[in-house]
């Protein structure tokens, strides 16, 4: 039976073997909330770059493609958008291609990828249900431990990844899945949650960062639960809806 981890740092990504295993990695604020929602506006795929200097070396190879990130939580100059899911609208990146570089997102997909696992996924609260169906399709009839990777902030612990990783855990109880310590812990950190899931991003440290700095309006747009139903997928090098493969 196949079995869900939960990893609280990306740092833990390097010591764990996840190939025959899928990968769900979450950085709510904001990298898994922007690549669903670019998605859901019509994104033809977000390619997640490690740094500035590598989007900037793949933008040539996708033209017309548009330039988004953030460096401690602000827009990259030159760059067309940040890391502000109110951002992604249909008006634009509908039809485009965007390379994304974020501070710990992107880095995880990425490392998730070079640890061999056979599907990695993105999740935020916004696609919590949807990611939910996603991996149990995945993980029917075939052995492979289920990875949930918090991104985290700067090395630390998100608290906002931490309780969504616990969402997600919480949904997979209802299939085939069973838990190992880290997941039953970060359970138990949604359910204390579980009825105001704003208040997790409010008592975030990333979360007041990104209040300090003008982006508070984020918050509760990234606390909307399973309004989604788009599923980000790493198909080789472009994330991509896992419902339109």
């Amino acid at each position: 039976m196949s079995k869900v981890k939960v990893l609280r740092l990306p740092s833990q990504i390097g010591e764990t073997d996840m190939s025959s295993g899928v990968a769900v990695v979450i950085d709510v604020l904001r990298a898994t909330s922007s690549i669903a929602t670019a998605l859901t506006s019509g994104s033809t795929g977000v390619i997640p770059a490690a740094n500035r200097d590598e989007a900037l070396e793949l933008q040539p190879r996708y033209p017309g493609s548009l330039l988004c990130g953030e460096e401690g939580g602000r827009v990259i100059p030159g760059f067309h958008l940040g890391n502000s899911p109110l951002e992604y609208t249909p008006e634009r990146v509908g039809g485009k291609t965007v390379i994304l570089t974020t501070s710990n997102g992107t880095k995880a997909v990425l490392g998730a990828r070079d640890k061999g696992a056979v599907r990695v996924f993105t999740c935020a609260f916004l696609n919590l249900d949807a990611v939910r169906d996603a991996v149990l399709r995945e993980t029917s009839g075939r052995d492979g431990d289920v990875f949930v990777i918090c991104s985290g902030s700067h090395g630390r612990v998100s608290l906002e990844d931490y309780v969504c990783a616990g969402g997600l855990v919480h949904r997979l109880t209802l299939g085939s899945l069973s838990l190992d310590d880290s997941a039953q812990a970060a359970r138990q950190s949604y359910l204390r949650y579980q009825g105001d899931i704003l208040q997790s991003l409010l008592d975030s440290p990333h979360g007041r960062y990104l209040e300090v700095i003008g982006y508070g309006a984020d918050l509760p747009h990234c606390a909307k639960v399973s309004v989604l139903q788009t599923v980000p997928y790493l198909a080789e090098q472009i994330i991509q809806d896992y419902a339109a493969r």
